[in-house]
């Protein structure tokens, strides 16, 4: 059972107001449990712009092989995983590779790593029964720079296993995407959306005197019935002063398949496919928080995340730490 963690209020780096409660959302004939969102700036308020974002998916052109390599990428970090046994990460990698048809691509760049980020722990990562999400402010100058020529992504997971990464995509300079890739699908791949299409999303925070762009964003897995779950996905909409539902997809799974297995276990990383990473602007997370929901169904109060509940991983690509509030803040560059 998910044990009740420490409050904490301070929930931006801009904004010291206490959480609001965002107001249930009635869409079709599903009603979506609640998320306790809060406000970045005045009262809350929520829209459903799914169907917008969908359409703008739709126009954007997909890289199948793009698609796989990211896939490939992941079963590298697997495979490299430095806390793990040898025999475990074999065991792990092919587990990985069985249950997602992962297949590595002869032509590919250099196979995936992480250039700077948090891994939960084991504990931490299993700490929830009927719900979990994760919200942070991703650090993502466009472009990228420095010598980034080809794939390099920000993302993060919930701790589900099942749940969804939604994160800046960048391809060398000059093209940078927000995706969703979901984890219950056989379709994985969802939205995809240019930055050019982003305008609304995108804003200013400090940190350490820095001013960053960012873009705000949380991502939810939550239980709705026995063995009924469903992932959303929401950005913060800064010229409404709203937080925007941009994706949701119902699904079926058991407890044990939404905390067992290594997918999930990465918090907020920076992943790479090239060896070595020169020149390139800073890039990182704000205020990484997460809140979970009990097995009685009440929601925790979201917190930022810490050193005890998560590891850092370092795999040498370049990149050097511009600073780190462990472990909710941190900003890279190489």
């Amino acid at each position: 059972m998910a044990t009740t963690r420490r409050k904490n209020t301070s929930i931006s780096t801009t904004d010291s107001k206490r959480p609001r409660r965002a107001r249930t959302l009635t869409l079709g004939h599903t009603k979506l449990p609640e998320l306790p969102l809060a406000s970045l700036d005045r009262k809350l308020t929520t829209a459903d712009v799914r169907a917008r974002f969908a359409e703008l998916t739709t126009k954007s052109p997909r890289d199948e092989k793009a698609e796989r390599l990211f896939l490939a990428g992941k079963l590298q970090i697997a495979r490299t995983h430095p806390t793990d046994s040898l025999v475990a990460r074999r065991r792990l990698a092919d587990l990985l590779a069985d249950d997602y048809h992962i297949i590595q691509l002869d032509d590919a760049p250099v196979p995936g790593g992480v250039g700077y980020g948090m891994f939960f722990t084991d504990a931490f990562k299993t700490n929830w029964a009927t719900a979990t999400a994760v919200w942070c402010d991703i650090v993502c100058p466009n472009p990228p720079g420095g010598n980034v020529n080809t794939f390099l992504y920000l993302t993060a997971m919930n701790r589900a296993a099942r749940g969804v990464e939604a994160f800046v995509s960048y391809n060398g300079q000059n093209s940078t995407f927000f995706k969703v890739f979901d984890w219950a699908r056989t379709d994985h791949w969802q939205t995809n959306i240019s930055f050019a299409n982003l305008g609304d999303y995108l804003r200013t925070a400090s940190a350490h005197g820095n001013a960053y762009q960012v873009l705000t964003v949380a991502n939810a897995t939550i239980q709705d019935g026995p063995n009924a779950w469903h992932n959303e996905v929401w950005l913060w909409n800064r010229a409404a002063s709203r937080w925007d539902l941009t994706y949701q997809h119902n699904y079926t799974a058991t407890l044990a398949e939404q905390q067992t297995g290594w997918v999930g276990s990465w918090g907020p990383i920076i992943e790479t496919f090239q060896d070595l990473h020169l020149g390139t602007n800073h890039l990182g997370f704000l205020s990484t928080r997460l809140i979970s929901r009990n097995a009685g169904g009440q929601w925790g109060d979201w917190f930022l995340l810490g050193a005890a509940d998560s590891t850092i991983r370092v795999d040498n690509k370049g990149f050097c730490l511009v600073f780190n509030d462990p472990n909710h803040t941190w900003v890279a560059y190489s």
